[in-house]
């Protein structure tokens, strides 16, 4: 029988992966989808999150290790495959109280529902092989550049940039490493509905205790949970947004009557917030690549606002 957080896990990295979705878009998604459905609980949900957003930060590396025992390339093996073992490996590496055990029994289960004949052979052969000290022997790596990009996960080319910005590779290491680090949630207060001090209060009686965040707009949530479905949230009151994203609406400190172009708009947080700082009174134009991204900007513009106008 396989394990019902697991396969969710899965099918949400695969919907990263392979059709490029946003992981907090998709994962809220598909675990309101099954929540009833599948009677899923709060450690159910909590695995669901950790194995999506630890492969999502860790994956470059978990490739590293596959490629260490795969003769099949990367890109010859199916994408259900791959993020089988991708998820499988997170898990035996990373989770500490998850027995590797656990975590190839459930990997070869999912290969034989995902994959062909042959599938849960080839996974079961790589997982019995993965252990703690795949990770730990990239540490000696001999070139600098290569071990901070294999052990933290980093891409090549961020890390050319960096060093091409003067930063020391002792520095880069650092930024690195603090990239993994998991992030708490912040969430964005819309002013035109209510204010901090109100939010905090109302979001208290619920038993979400909030912080004050390093922006003035924004609160940071105790413990991670999720508070999109509550009903201040469906309202506009606030909205779920990183507070680093924000500091471009911020910069930009636009005015009322101004106009814009948020040329890579999706799913709404910047461009939301600028129409904030302008009072909604003005011209926003929202753009990106893909017509169903697009549509999250106005959703969110529709939730976020009184009146809503296309921008």
């Amino acid at each position: 029988m396989i394990d019902k957080a697991r396969e969710i896990a899965l099918k949400i990295i695969y919907k990263i992966d392979v059709e490029e979705a946003y992981s907090n878009i998709v994962l809220n998604e598909m675990i309101k989808q099954n929540k009833a459905k599948l009677n899923l609980n709060e450690k159910d949900i909590g695995l669901i999150s950790e194995i999506v957003y630890g492969v999502t930060t860790w994956r470059l590396t978990l490739d590293e290790i596959i490629k260490k025992y795969s003769k099949i390339r990367l890109k010859k093996i199916s994408p259900w495959i791959l993020n089988v073992l991708r998820m499988s490996i997170y898990q035996i590496i990373f989770l500490d109280k998850i027995p590797k055990s656990a975590a190839v029994n459930e990997g070869v289960n999912l290969a034989k529902r995902y994959g062909h004949k042959s599938s849960s052979g080839f996974v079961n052969a790589i997982l019995r092989k993965v252990s703690k000290e795949d990770y730990n022997e990239l540490f000696e790596i001999k070139d600098i550049k290569e071990r901070i990009g294999k052990t933290t996960s980093m891409p090549m080319w961020i890390i050319d940039e960096l060093e091409k910005e003067g930063i020391s590779l002792d520095k880069i290491e650092e930024i690195c490493k603090n990239s993994n680090l998991k992030p708490k949630i912040s969430i964005r207060v819309n002013k035109l509905k209510t204010t901090k001090e109100e939010l905090k209060e109302i979001l208290s009686k619920k038993n979400i205790e909030c912080k004050d965040g390093l922006l003035e707009d924004f609160l940071i949530l105790e413990k991670a949970r999720s508070v999109e479905n509550i009903e201040e949230f469906k309202e506009g009151f606030f909205t779920v947004q990183d507070e680093a994203a924000a500091l471009t609406a911020i910069i930009l400190n636009p005015n009322k009557g101004d106009k814009v172009l948020d040329a890579c708009s999706s799913p709404g947080g910047k461009t939301t917030y600028i129409a904030e700082f302008m009072k909604n009174d003005g011209d926003i134009e929202a753009w990106d690549l893909h017509e169903n991204r697009t549509k999250l900007v106005d959703e969110n513009a529709k939730r976020l606002r009184d009146k809503y106008s296309s921008y």
